[in-house]
């Protein structure tokens, strides 16, 4: 009986970590990986902003995998990385597939588009009127099977960003943090914001590992 308790006890504790961890991503101009939409040129428009191009790829763990499985697994991974990077919808470019007993391979790479685009002012005017803090890091790497999230809670102060500003069409702020026993200062693209929230995206290692923030106001 005390072991089905304790079963019950850390199924509640993971199904509230999981429910507090998953509104962080609940954005009205955010997309979700299982979320992001495809779509063909004949529907694109105005209303799109072209972010840029991506690749995914996905391999069989075993000679034996199911081929579906590889090619859900190499989409997974695009719509990841779209929804990383600001995206709503993605183009697809091209679809490689290799399907016989020495290799079971899937590789895609695509536009990915925003919609609605982001205004910089809007965002100005939410960090000048509101207190910020890190709540959340989403990390992935095209090298692995899937992302992984990871709290954090660290105040974001006054003193610590620069006014965002725009280049080559994206929104990046600059924020001082101590990384060993120095300050430095980072750069990161703003892809989508509310009155309570900002999501930052980073490459640490460029087009291999990368990070999505979330701050919070407080």
């Amino acid at each position: 009986m005390e072991k089905l308790s304790l079963l019950f006890t850390l199924s509640l504790v993971c199904f509230i970590s999981m429910a507090q961890v998953d509104r962080y991503w609940k954005l009205e101009n955010y997309t979700n990986p299982n979320e992001i939409e495809t779509i063909t040129e004949s529907e694109l428009s105005e209303d799109f902003e072209k972010i840029g191009t991506i690749f995914a790829k996905a391999k069989g763990v075993t000679i034996i995998s199911a081929i579906n499985s590889v090619n859900n697994r190499a989409l997974r991974k695009l719509k990841t990385e779209t929804s990383m990077r600001g995206g709503s919808h993605i183009l697809f470019l091209h679809e490689t597939q290799e399907n016989n007993i020495f290799s079971k391979t899937t590789a895609y790479s695509a536009i990915i588009y925003r919609s609605p685009k982001l205004n910089i002012e809007d965002l100005k005017n939410v960090l000048n009127a509101n207190n910020f803090s890190f709540k959340l890091e989403r990390k992935y790497n095209r090298n692995k099977f899937s992302h992984l999230d990871n709290p954090i809670n660290r105040p974001l102060k006054k003193l610590e960003w620069n006014e965002p500003y725009l280049k080559n069409g994206k929104i990046i702020i600059e924020i001082t943090e101590n990384i060993g026993s120095s300050n430095r200062l980072i750069k990161y693209e703003v892809i989508a914001f509310s009155e309570t929230q900002i999501l930052l995206f980073i490459e640490d290692i460029p087009s291999i590992e990368m990070r999505l923030i979330s701050l919070e106001r407080t």
